[in-house]
């Protein structure tokens, strides 16, 4: 089958036309789209040819100036991504057995994912499919387990290619003149010798395509709202042109003989002298009107409920309760659930990449990861007290209602093998106990 190298990645972004019967229209972008509006500096409000620059003419209509407007920019998209990836990574990768049996690898499975530094990729992945529109994440063996992230932020180049079910079928990741080209067996290299050929064969080793790709096929998190942004940065940019215009307060000069106007001082006042017949006088500087400020609140409220930007309001009286809490980050918590279920198989699929490279290195646990249903899973971090969260584990274990193993699995400082950690504390224990039951029998046959 005739493989496809295809560099070009583009986007779909609704562009409705109001026309009810006419089907829908779509602009096509590319990820440079998203790259620019990630970063304030190149956002479209510093384009001139989108928001110009005033031409200033002489009175016969010919061209004198080029009048540089003030442009701002406000870095709501990288405060949007910051914001909801605190929420939605916040927390470790809830790592559990499906088949509520106890699993001897569980903790091991644990350390072994926070030793290769899987969570670090978890975020990487993430923070480039929400910015970017797409990610991936390569993993290969080199001593062990190892991954690599492939980004636009890095200026990567790679595509994935699917059959007619939708399924991933292989992977491209270019590199200058070459091409790696992933498959569920074989890694098969190609390079540009006028055409594509194929210099190279290697088996991956893993069972399926070592790569996890993941595509928002509606663009960046922020790309429903991207117009409100571009509308208020407008107002911003003619709000800060208009300060500077008005800064300062507008002297009104009217007199019959300008000539005679003159400028003195006397002490710390300036005063203005004209002709018998003139008149001056102070025209204050404009305020923002009420309609400005009211349009302008109104588009930003929109973006952040969009995006589920909430900032916790300062309460003088201590501290905020639950309840109260909870409903503050209701924006918040509304998107990231939504978020979680989009990246629910994603998450899936780095799992079972994992479990491979585990059972590889470890292959005395093969039979626990086999019979087991070892499932990786995001759990969305809410601001708490952890005292307060401590204290109701603790009553929840009293009452039976938890176990003992769920207790440690929430609690805020345990670690991912605080059972095998309780174990070995419990075994020290009892060895400790029994070297002086033996110390005092010893004494008493002396005493004897």
């Amino acid at each position: 089958m005739e493989l496809i190298f295809n560099r070009k990645k583009l986007w779909e972004i609704p562009k409705p036309t109001g026309n009810r019967v006419q089907r829908p229209l779509f602009e096509r972008v590319s990820q440079t789209k998203f790259y620019n509006e990630f970063y304030s500096t190149g956002h479209k409000i510093f384009d001139p040819t989108w928001y110009e620059n005033i031409t200033i003419n002489d009175e016969n209509g010919e061209f004198k100036e080029l009048y540089y407007v003030n442009r701002v920019s406000v870095p709501i998209q990288k405060m949007a991504i910051d914001i909801i990836l605190a929420h939605l990574l916040g927390n470790k990768t809830h790592i559990v057995d499906g088949t509520l049996r106890e699993n001897k690898a569980l903790p091991f499975y644990k350390e072994y994912w926070q030793s290769r530094n899987i969570d670090s990729a978890r975020y990487e992945f993430v923070k480039s499919c929400l910015s970017l529109a797409d990610g991936a994440l390569l993993f290969y063996r080199d001593n062990g387990l190892k991954w690599q992230m492939l980004s636009y932020f890095n200026q990567d180049e790679y595509n994935m290619e699917y059959d007619k079910y939708g399924k991933p079928y292989r992977f491209y990741k270019f590199y200058g003149d070459k091409c790696d080209v992933y498959d569920d067996v074989n890694c098969t290299t190609y390079q540009v010798k006028g055409q594509w050929e194929m210099v190279s064969q290697v088996s991956h080793g893993f069972n399926g395509m070592p790569v996890v790709y993941h595509r928002r096929n509606d663009g960046a998190f922020w790309t429903p709202v991207q117009s409100n942004i571009d509308t208020v940065e407008v107002m911003l940019s003619r709000l800060s042109e208009d300060n500077r215009k008005k800064f300062k307060s507008i002297y009104h000069l009217k007199t019959h003989d300008p000539e005679s106007v003159e400028a003195r001082s006397t002490g710390l006042t300036d005063l203005i002298v004209t002709d018998s017949d003139g008149d001056f006088k102070l025209v204050n500087s404009a305020t923002m009107s009420e309609q400005f400020k009211f349009e302008y609140e109104t588009q930003v409220e929109l973006i952040f409920n969009a995006l589920g930007i909430v900032f916790p309001k300062h309460k003088s009286s201590g501290d905020m309760p639950t309840g109260s809490m909870k409903m503050m980050f209701y924006p918040t918590e509304r998107v990231v659930m939504s978020l979680i279920h989009e990246f629910d198989a994603a998450i899936d699929h780095i799992n079972s990449i994992v479990k491979q490279g585990f059972v590889s290195e470890y292959p005395q646990y093969t039979t626990q990861i086999a019979e087991g249903n070892i499932r990786a899973s995001i759990r969305m971090f809410t601001p708490q007290d952890d005292g307060t969260k401590a204290d109701s584990l603790v009553k929840l274990k009293q009452a039976n209602i938890i176990s003992g193993e769920t207790a440690s699995d929430e609690a805020p400082y345990s670690a991912n093998n605080e059972e095998v950690r309780k174990e070995k504390e419990k075994n020290s224990n009892l060895e400790y106990q029994r070297k002086m039951e033996d110390m005092r029998d010893i004494n008493t046959n002396i005493d004897g």
